[in-house]
């Protein structure tokens, strides 16, 4: 089984549309996006998965939510997302103005506030994820994660911020070490941080996709999604690959990658 891995795509992003600058971050997003949905049909990939933050806000513009719509549908393969921060699921989130799994008959949101699990029996595949309502330091992306289904493949998707054991931290919407190692499951789809990072424990494997928008002037991104390979059946293997976007992308609109 192949998984394509995305996070914190942030279209629309957030900005006046006088500023030339954020005018051009919003069209390599937009590129960038629709890379994300050529690779996945390029890679033929099983499934795509989104941890979060495909919206950069609560407020896109009409465009905007139908370009995500149309790429969606365009994937024309099973996608799971969650919300992230940016388009949490407030009284006022998009995903409560827009019933997007409705108009992408196959985009699945995951947005019970304790988890939700999702079965795709043809994949022999359970994912969970919880739908964040608002980032803030008592909330607790893996919290009410259950154990282990049987046989099947499971993943989890998480958007929140990395710490190591014993390690303090104001940040909100903690994922500690402790919490991926002790779940079992075969693989942590994590979002928040915009680098590609390795944060596996133990025998479970976790990885931060990066962000697959890059902004050359500023720290932004880093051009990536994660190839993930989900294969044996006693004895499982998940290998990570992380597939570089900017040479499709950026390289066309006269940048260095």
């Amino acid at each position: 089984m192949k998984i394509l891995h995305t996070a914190d795509v942030h279209l629309g992003l957030d900005g006046s549309d006088a500023d030339p600058q954020t005018r051009q971050y919003r069209d390599i997003i937009h590129r960038a996006f629709r890379a994300v949905i050529d690779t996945a049909i390029q890679k033929d990939v099983d499934l795509l998965v989104i941890a979060g933050d495909l919206f950069d806000s609560n407020r896109p513009s009409r465009d905007v939510v139908d370009f995500a719509v149309e790429e969606v549908r365009r994937a024309q393969r099973p996608i799971v997302m969650i919300p992230g921060n940016h388009d949490c699921l407030h009284l006022e989130s998009i995903y409560r103005q827009i019933d997007m799994p409705a108009a992408c008959p196959n985009l699945h949101l995951l947005t019970q506030p304790d988890g939700e699990l999702y079965r795709m029996p043809d994949h022999n595949l359970v994912i969970w994820g919880r739908g964040m309502v608002e980032h803030e330091p008592s909330y607790r992306p893996l919290a009410g994660l259950p154990h282990r289904q049987g046989e099947a493949w499971h993943v989890v998707l998480a958007h929140g911020f990395f710490v190591e054991d014993g390690a303090s931290s104001p940040r909100s919407s903690l994922i500690s070490a402790t919490e991926i190692r002790e779940s079992g499951w075969d693989y942590v789809a994590l979002g928040h941080c915009h680098t590609f990072t390795d944060v596996s424990q133990g025998s479970v494997t976790a990885y931060y996709s990066g962000a697959p928008g890059f902004f050359p002037q500023v720290q932004g991104g880093d051009g990536s999604v994660a190839l993930v390979q989900c294969e044996g059946d006693e004895r499982r293997r998940v290998a990570v690959t992380r597939l570089d976007l900017r040479p499709s992308v950026y390289a066309a609109m006269g940048y260095e990658v």
